[in-house]
């Protein structure tokens, strides 16, 4: 309860320890918690604690906290969500049987003076299961326990009450952004050498390969508010001539310099004493090809600076003669042996190499001076060290494995100790970067599909790897796998295909994908008709197209261009006519053939006149039309009197019983095709049987005129006489008739 109730009103009170610093991170588990909090992190706090400070044994090492307060807030509203109370899991969760405080070690016969400040390095490491927060969360651990024998930060007290705030906290991003904080390679706690340069590294790991961008922040002092978050914690109250710039006061010999990339702190002081810095690094992750700001994890350490004996530092190598930076690609194997010297000394070296891929028994292949690494526990990278006497040496072997590419670095922390008198040390950061297997970068071929039938060509872009793996769905690759060529057919079942493909590198690894989608639509057919066929030359038709709904038509052929459903066309020849629909990416044609008959020529032939037949006997029979031509079909209007009214020449055979001419008009359609005919017509005509009236016999006397024989002329009719002896004319219809008679007896004359 009493414990509850200090939480509530602010900065937690003073721990049973001191605190030398420390740092937070963090890592996303799952979404397996219940359904109010199923967002399940695992949050982890290391701090430096040099014991309980006492009024007997200011200096003194006792026992570090066991557990420690930490509250969580939404990100996105502020308000804290809720405290936790993590228990210590390192070095032992309790005091009993705790291990000697980690001091670094003087060898005998050496005189380091200068503040001691041998400590514990605790870890506190519990899985807490949060509710939704869609900007993420800040953990915060803040209590009034740091150290306060410091030279550059301020007590409140005034004395040596224990009061001088530390906060720290980790920004922590949303599910949605699965990630993991860096995690410091190595401890914070460092010796700076008075007026000397003291290299350290305070270089991370980052397991998700994001960018890390290193700098110097503000230790963080008192909580301005628990209940929300931020307000940030109000910064530590510096003593005048310090600060977060100037941690080892201003003048001539006190700097500190980091280098962003890398980590690499550079310090020198001029002053023996305990001073407070704080490392921030902020992670950089590239989302949708914007590169945004993940967290930022917070380092607060103290550096002890000390008076050295005058030794010259180990050295590395310099760049030339050993690079700090190396790229492979993966399944390459990448060899770096390293040396380091220190002139005019034979003390004791420890070139210790501290990396993620020294992870003794997991993934990495990877070894130095022989060993594997050992990781400890909570740590992500591991450590391989080699020893020697002024002169150390090790040779880093990296067998890069399919799948270990990352666009960030893999960082090795190189330290060379001297572990003689003087304690100088040089650090610096190798990097390996491991490219992905090169391979191509597009795939050219038709984005459409319009005919999936057909065979389509598709083909690699861009690096040329060892070969090539391609993929489909909604397709077969007839050819061509394992080329930079391939031959597909597509499903018309589908409406979306892919091909992805990938290069093999000459290690047998697998470059990034390269995807082409494929938009496949297979029109359906189109239904093109002509309302009629065949056509007579001169004469129109109406072509008329269907199909699916939406489409576009191109009407083409006779020197027609229309682009409408339907089209008025008029051959003067047989013609095939194309008409194109399209949905503006896709086509698909239909022809329509329309044929053209040339129009028949009828001719019934010359008109006639005939005579009827003698009584009793059939009509005359007179031939009409003309001869036939073959193809063409004949009909003859009416059929009266016809022998045939399909044939191109029939008789005509009419009686006429009248005394009158009679006329009779035939009319014939000759046909060359459907709806292709013309027509012609003929008359005939049947004149009335003629009356021949000779009149009575006559007697008369020779040489006398005798009377006119015949009858009256008839209107219409021609006369012949015969023979014309004695006839006054032989055409008349009553011509007179004189007859000479010399004989003794009558004689007789038939006309």
């Amino acid at each position: 309860m009493l414990l509850l109730a200090l939480l509530v009103l602010g900065t937690r009170p003073a721990q049973a320890s001191h605190l030398l610093g420390g740092e937070m991170s963090y890592r996303y588990l799952d979404a397996t918690g219940p359904a109010a909090t199923p967002f399940r992190y695992e949050i982890t706090l290391t701090l430096y604690s040099n014991g309980l400070y006492t009024n007997a044994n200011p200096n003194g090492i006792a026992a570090p906290p066991v557990s420690a307060p930490i509250d969580i807030y939404n990100r996105t509203t502020g308000a804290r969500i809720g405290s936790y109370n993590f228990n210590r899991t390192a070095p032992t969760p309790t005091n009993t049987n705790l291990p000697p405080p980690i001091a670094p070690p003087v060898p005998q016969g050496c005189a380091v003076s200068g503040p001691s400040q041998p400590f514990y390095l605790c870890k506190y490491v519990q899985t807490v299961n949060l509710p939704v927060s869609f900007d993420g969360y800040y953990a915060v651990y803040s209590v009034s326990a740091r150290n306060n024998t410091l030279t550059n930060i301020n007590n409140p007290s005034g004395g040596t009450g224990g009061n001088v705030p530390l906060t720290l906290y980790v920004s922590m991003a949303p599910p949605l952004i699965y990630n993991r904080s860096p995690v410091f390679s190595d401890t914070a706690v460092a010796i700076v050498c008075q007026n000397d340069t003291t290299i350290t590294l305070n270089n991370a790991f980052d397991p998700d390969g994001d960018r890390l961008v290193y700098s110097f922040g503000t230790p963080y002092g008192f909580l301005s508010s628990n209940t929300t978050f931020p307000p940030l914690p109000q910064p530590v109250p510096y003593y005048p001539a310090y600060n977060a710039a100037n941690p080892f006061g201003t003048g001539a010999g006190n700097f500190a310099t980091i280098n962003a990339s890398t980590g690499i702190a550079k310090y020198g002081a001029r002053n023996i004493g305990l001073y407070v810095v704080a490392v921030d690094v902020s992670e950089y992750r590239t989302i949708n090809g914007v590169e945004v700001l993940i967290g930022t994890t917070r380092r607060d350490l103290q550096l002890v600076v000390s008076t050295c004996p005058p030794t010259t530092p180990p050295v590395l190598p310099t760049p030339v003669i050993t690079p700090r930076n190396y790229t492979i690609e993966e399944g390459q194997s990448l060899s770096i042996p390293i040396t380091a010297t220190q002139a005019s000394s034979n003390h004791p070296l420890v070139l210790t190499v501290n990396s993620a891929l020294l992870d003794g028994s997991g993934p990495f292949n990877t070894t130095f001076n022989g060993s594997t690494g050992v990781v400890q526990a909570g740590n992500l990278t591991g450590t391989a060290t080699a020893t020697g006497n002024g002169s150390v040496s090790g040779t880093f072997i990296y067998n890069s494995a399919c799948g270990q590419a990352r666009t960030t670095p893999y960082d090795l922390g190189v330290t060379v100790k001297d572990n003689g008198c003087g304690g100088k040390l040089a650090s610096d950061i190798f990097r390996v970067t491991v490219t992905r297997a090169a391979g191509p970068n597009a795939i050219n071929g038709p984005a459409t599909v319009c005919d999936p039938a057909t065979v389509r060509t598709y083909t690699a872009a861009g690096p040329v790897p060892a070969s090539y793996r391609w993929r489909i769905t909604g397709g077969t690759i007839t050819s061509g796998q394992g080329t930079n060529t391939v031959q597909v057919t597509w499903a018309s079942a589908n409406t979306t295909g892919t091909l992805s493909l990938k290069g093999v590198s000459t290690y047998g690894c697998l470059s990034d994908s390269v995807v082409k989608t494929v938009d496949i639509r297979p029109l359906p057919a189109l239904t093109a008709v002509a309302a009629a066929p065949s056509i007579c030359q001169g004469t129109s038709t109406t072509l008329t197209v269907t199909g699916v709904a939406g489409l576009t038509y191109t009407w083409t052929g006779g020197g027609i261009n229309s682009t409408g459903t339907t089209v008025t066309v008029s051959p003067t020849a047989t013609t095939t006519y194309t008409v194109t629909g399209t949905d503006g990416t896709c086509s698909i044609t239909a022809t329509v053939t329309v044929t053209v008959t040339p129009p028949p020529t009828a001719n019934a032939g010359p008109d006639v006149v005939v005579c009827p037949s003698p009584v009793g006997a059939p009509g005359p029979t007179v031939q009409i039309g003309t001869a036939a031509v073959t193809g063409f079909t004949y009909s003859w209007s009416p059929a009266t009197g016809l022998s045939s009214a399909s044939v191109a020449q029939p008789t005509v055979t009419l009686p006429n019983t009248t005394g009158a001419p009679i006329t009779q008009t035939y009319t014939l359609t000759v046909s060359s095709g459907p709806n292709c005919l013309s027509t012609d017509a003929v008359v005939v005509t049947v004149n009335p049987a003629a009356v021949a009236d000779a009149g009575p016999a006559r007697s008369t006397c020779s040489g006398v005129a005798s009377a006119a024989i015949g009858t009256p002329a008839l209107a219409g009719y021609t006369y012949s006489w015969s023979p014309a002896t004695g006839l006054s004319s032989a055409s008349v219809a009553q011509p007179t008739v004189t007859l000479p008679n010399t004989t003794g007896a009558p004689i007789t004359q038939t006309y």
